[in-house]
């Protein structure tokens, strides 16, 4: 055999060789030098190195994930966060073994630190953000004009910032998990008014409260209101228009509260027909049709003499007939027979409350559901809207306190799903607070949102019913009428999984203070019986999270918030 050949051959088999030893040394398991969240895995097998890495970095991945917004920290829980760190996906994606001895040599020698996978749910990051959002985001605020007493003020615009989640979850995947704390960046939010759109109305809103001005009854005993400055500088306000401008707007709730029996007394709403109790059996009590000036008509002619002087600040107003849309034929030919469900909550009290519940209450009363039909409050009460006559009151918005119109409702939408609770009609959707308020029954209460967080029944019992509403300054009653087709008991179990509440601080000037209240889980059970005997068993199961203790530290944040000194001895 020639030499070159032999030469040829042991190269080669020393190649084999080297390759063989590179093979066996690197081995079937892990690569040597890996680490996965700076845990050595090196050579061991894939559900080994799991079950290590879960056990050793288990307070890193269930633990708290640390923002930074704006220069200051907030923990974001990575439980329910929609981050969910995949520790089998991640030591799946090593480099394998490989034939070829470069990757073999690379295995063997280098350090390889492996990138952790992170899996995202956008609409899970969406909820658990909002607790944060509530503390860093700001609305932008359009410019305005307000009265002070009679002097109209400008109110500059102001841009907003908030969280952009579709970007902040993307950065928090890409970062989770490798660096200590998460820098977010807030998006700015651009107001639609501007100060000079706003100011252009300046001389319109000081024309308005000059003098007052005089409204014509056009009705069988002609009448004649003046409506003076003051009530106008709280009847008049101003709205962004479609094009980004300000509008003048009449609220005609405020104003007919305002003006009072001057014009109730000659505008007559038109009156339901409803029910009382009278020895035991429900009675009609008759309706009413009656008069109105309807609101867009209302508005367009006094706000077209707001900027006119002397005699020409004068309107003539032809109210219109309104038939009452339950009439007392309507009601009598129902079939009534008796209450199948009746229930009351009882509020303290505050202004907005007062305006709201009322509202809704008003708007809900005497509503008819026929045989299979569904009742929806969101349908019934309608949008709470400055414009229906709503303020702004306190509601719960993931899990805090914010300010926005018809706060209050959900004590009229907790009162109607208890009186259909007990009335034995079928449930069909309610939400729960997201924590518990103490004035409404553990689990068994609902909260709604415009348009889509709603309270539903459906009327089963095969007669019509009606939904009537009564209130005073302290409590709302909902009642149903009909024909008993069932009889209701209920059960509540123990509270259990007790979630203590954190006392947090937020200098926004959108703060609302938060007392706390500790989170609980509770089962309510409706049992439905026909001539005694059970028949169904509905369960209920209702998860409150803690509501965490909120001092509003910002000394300008002053809207329905105790003083600062008393927020704080509250959590000594």
């Amino acid at each position: 055999m020639k030499k070159p050949l032999v030469y040829g051959i042991g190269a080669l088999a020393a190649l084999v060789a080297l390759w063989f030893a590179l093979w066996v040394a690197v081995g079937a398991a892990i690569p040597p030098k890996t680490q996965l969240l700076g845990v050595d895995i090196s050579r061991m097998s894939p559900e080994d190195a799991i079950a290590k890495v879960t056990s050793e970095r288990q307070k890193r991945i269930e633990g708290e994930i640390t923002l930074l917004i704006e220069k200051r920290e907030y923990s974001l829980p990575a439980s329910g966060s929609g981050l969910r760190a995949n520790v089998e996906g991640s030591v799946d994606s090593l480099q394998k073994r490989s034939v070829n001895p470069a990757t073999l040599l690379w295995l063997l020698f280098s350090s390889k630190n492996v990138e952790p996978k992170i899996e995202t749910n956008q609409e899970a990051f969406n909820r658990a953000i909002r607790v944060i959002e509530a503390r860093v985001n700001i609305a932008p605020r359009n410019a305005d004009i307000t009265y002070d007493g009679l002097a109209p003020k400008l109110v500059k615009s102001r841009d907003g910032k908030a969280i952009n989640r579709k970007a902040a979850l993307k950065k928090i995947s890409a970062n989770w998990l490798r660096s200590e704390e998460i820098e977010i960046p807030l998006s700015r939010l651009k107001a639609k008014v501007s100060d000079d759109e706003a100011e252009a109305m300046l001389i319109f809103a000081q024309a308005a409260t000059s003098a007052p001005l005089t409204i014509a009854l056009n009705i069988e005993k002609p009448i004649t209101i003046s409506i003076s400055p003051q009530i106008i500088s709280q009847a008049l306000t101003f709205i962004p228009g479609r094009t980004g401008k300000l509008e003048a707007k009449w609220l005609k709730g405020t104003f007919i509260n305002l003006v009072g029996k001057s014009w109730t007394s000659n505008v007559v709403e038109p009156l339901n027909a409803s029910f009382t109790m009278v020895d035991g059996a429900p009675r009609v009590q008759p309706s009413r049709d009656g008069l109105d000036v309807p609101e867009d008509k209302l508005s367009d002619a006094l706000i077209a003499v707001l900027d006119k002087a002397g005699n020409l600040r004068q309107v003539t107003l032809t109210p219109e007939p309104v038939a009452a849309k339950i009439t007392t034929e309507m009601a009598g030919g129902l079939g009534i027979k008796e209450v199948i469900g009746t229930f009351t909550t009882y509020y303290p009290y505050a202004e907005y409350r007062l305006t709201n519940i009322h509202r809704a209450a008003r708007w809900m009363d005497g509503v008819i559901v026929k045989p299979g039909e569904v009742f929806s409050y969101n349908k019934a009460v309608g949008e709470r809207t400055e414009a229906r006559g709503f303020v702004p009151g306190i509601m719960i918005d993931g899990g805090v306190f914010k300010k926005d119109w018809g706060g209050g409702v959900s004590q009229v939408a907790t009162t109607t799903w208890n009186a259909a609770w007990f009335s034995g009609l079928e449930l069909v959707q309610h939400k729960p607070h997201s924590f518990y308020i103490s004035r409404y029954p553990a689990g068994r209460e609902s909260t709604v949102a415009w348009p889509s967080v709603d309270v539903k029944f459906r009327n089963n019992s095969g007669k019509p019913i009606f939904v009537d509403t009564s209130f005073t300054n302290k409590s709302v009653t909902v009642t149903i009428y009909g024909t008993k087709f069932v009889d209701v008991d209920t059960e509540s179990g123990p509270r259990t999984n007790p979630v203590a509440f954190k006392i947090l601080e937020n200098d926004g000037l959108e703060c609302i203070f938060q007392e706390g209240v500790p989170g609980f889980t509770i089962e309510v059970w409706r049992i439905l019986k026909r001539d005694g005997v059970e028949f169904k068993r509905e369960k209920y199961r209702t998860r409150y999270r803690a509501e965490d203790r909120i001092i509003c530290t910002n000394p300008e944040a002053k809207w329905m918030n105790p003083p600062l000194s008393v927020q704080k001895s509250l959590s000594n």
